[in-house]
C-alpha cells in the first residue's frame, strides 16, 4: 500500500511547529515562576534556553526525516530511477538552444 505523502508532509509541518513552540513556552513559564518566587530576572535566560532547545529539537527532527528520505531513495531500483528521471528531458532541451 502506497503511503499518502500529503498527509505525511502535513504531519511533519505540524510536528515541527509543536517541537518549536513547546520548549519555548515551558521555559518561559519556568522563568516566570522563578522570577515571581525569588524576585529575579531569570526569565530572559529561560526564554533563550527555550529557543535554543526548540531549534535543536527541530534540527534533530528534520535531520531524521532527511536521512529517512535518502534511505528510501537508495532502496529504489536502478531501472526505476532511470525510467522516471528527468535528466534525459533536460539534456534534450539544452541541445535545442
Amino acid at each position: 500500500m502506497k503511503k499518502n505523502r500529503v498527509a505525511e508532509n502535513l504531519f511533519l509541518v505540524l510536528q515541527i511547529g509543536i517541537s518549536m513552540i513547546v520548549p519555548i513556552l515551558l521555559c518561559t513559564a519556568i522563568g516566570y515562576f522563578i522570577d515571581k518566587k525569588f524576585h529575579t530576572k531569570w526569565i530572559i535566560f529561560f526564554i533563550i534556553l527555550g529557543v535554543l532547545s526548540g531549534f535543536r529539537s527541530v534540527y534533530v527532527l528534520v535531520r531524521r526525516e532527511v536521512l529517512a528520505a535518502k534511505k528510501m531513495q537508495e532502496e529504489i531500483p536502478e531501472w526505476q530511477k532511470k525510467a522516471f528521471s528527468n535528466e534525459t528531458d533536460d539534456e534534450e532541451s539544452e541541445d535545442e538552444f
